[in-house]
């Protein structure tokens, strides 16, 4: 056995558990139809400031409530607030508080994992950091439109309890930096989920 059968056999051998387990979550677990309550640590690559072509990264939390409305859809409202000590050719930190809103689509089914797409949008609002305005003195503070497209993957561990494996978003934010006032920006979350039946769908 070569070196990379050996390694594919060792992952094989390692999730075994982890699906036998999953076949014995009850199939309701699995529904579309269910209240999503998550809460996740993210790490976000930002902008650096103008006159710096480098990037760095934020580290925070991100929580996220997702309530079913129609067939594989929910309505969803995210918030955030990542923070960074030390941000390039600067002497100050920086932090973001984001509220979002928007839609998810759920692909539905009976096997261990369940993958998402999403769109949010809403505002944000910069503090203790650097944002300069064209022609005005350099601020500490900004707020601005924003805007999250990405998706997911959920892992069932129980019936109301699954693991996102991992939630990658493209983070668009329109603070002050004194050159087009855009931010192209990028955040990987992960974290716990817990999962619980809507009254309304209970009551159908």
């Amino acid at each position: 056995m070569n070196r990379i059968t050996g390694t594919i056999f060792c992952a094989l051998s390692a999730f075994m558990p982890v699906a036998v387990a999953a076949q014995a979550i009850p199939a309701a677990a699995h529904r579309a139809n269910l209240v999503d309550v998550a809460v996740m640590y993210s790490a976000q690559r930002a902008n650096a400031p103008v006159g710096n072509s480098s990037a760095f990264w934020m580290n925070g939390i991100t929580g996220e409530l997702a309530i079913p409305t129609w067939r594989n859809l929910s309505v969803v409202i995210g918030v955030g607030g990542q923070h960074t000590n030390k941000i390039p050719i600067s002497n100050t930190g920086m932090g973001l508080n984001s509220v979002m809103g928007g839609l998810r689509l759920r692909v539905p089914n009976h096997t261990l994992f369940q993958p998402y797409v999403q769109a949010l949008a809403g505002g944000v609002h910069g503090f203790d950091g650097y944002f300069p305005a064209q022609g005005k003195a350099t601020a500490s503070y900004d707020t601005s439109f924003a805007m999250a497209l990405g998706g997911g993957v959920d892992l069932a561990v129980s019936k109301h309890i699954w693991i996102r494996a991992v939630q990658a978003d493209y983070f668009y934010t329109e603070l002050l930096n004194r050159q087009a006032n855009r931010q192209n920006q990028f955040r990987i979350s992960g974290g716990i989920v817990f999962r619980f039946p809507h009254w309304f769908w209970e009551r159908q």
